[in-house]
């Protein structure tokens, strides 16, 4: 049971390492007052593309051996970092505000998932014993960040800090990510 909870708080902890650019997206949707409906139901398409794609790597990575699937630790570091660097450049995400569609919002967020599947293929692979239970979680999360944000997206306050200090939360939750992988 303790292995459990561990995976399913690791579950908790990579969902919002790697979910705080789809936060600050789906907040500026519902800012922008497009559907909930078609928020919702493009942020589960994109990220139902991004857990697919993960799957399918799986899949041709269990012929490695234990000690190489460590090594991905590295990605999620990696991606830290990248991200560390552009935002010390001042980098922002492209705001795209017309009317959205559900297929357009779920390209966009697929789009950004460059770093879930970096992420979630060593962790899925590491905590595959417990992949049902994750990706459970996953889908509870992703209703109570599509609530979360339609709630941010209410109070502009929120959204400028959102806006301001979001990109460099995410850095560092992926590089304490990347460390706890390559301690598995």
């Amino acid at each position: 049971m303790n292995s459990m909870l561990v995976a399913v708080t690791a579950a908790a902890t990579t969902f919002a390492a790697t979910s705080i650019d789809d936060l600050i997206l789906l907040t500026l949707f519902f800012a922008h007052r497009i559907p909930t409906r078609k928020i919702v139901a493009g942020q589960y398409l994109g990220f139902g593309a991004i857990i697919a794609v993960a799957l399918m790597a799986i899949y041709f990575t269990l012929s490695f051996p234990h000690k190489w699937i460590r090594v991905l630790g590295l990605l999620p570091i990696g991606i830290g970092i990248k991200q560390l660097i552009r935002a010390s450049k001042g980098d922002k995400a492209q705001q795209m505000w017309s009317d959205l569609g559900m297929s357009r919002i779920a390209l966009l967020i697929f789009s950004g998932g460059a770093d879930n599947i970096g992420v979630y293929l060593p962790f899925f692979l590491v905590s595959r014993a417990y992949l049902s239970a994750i990706l459970a979680v996953y889908a509870f999360l992703i209703a109570a960040w599509c609530l979360f944000a339609k709630w941010l997206g209410k109070h502009p306050g929120v959204l400028r800090q959102l806006d301001r200090r979001g990109h460099w939360i995410m850095p560092a939750v992926l590089i304490a990510l990347g460390v706890y992988i390559l301690n598995s």
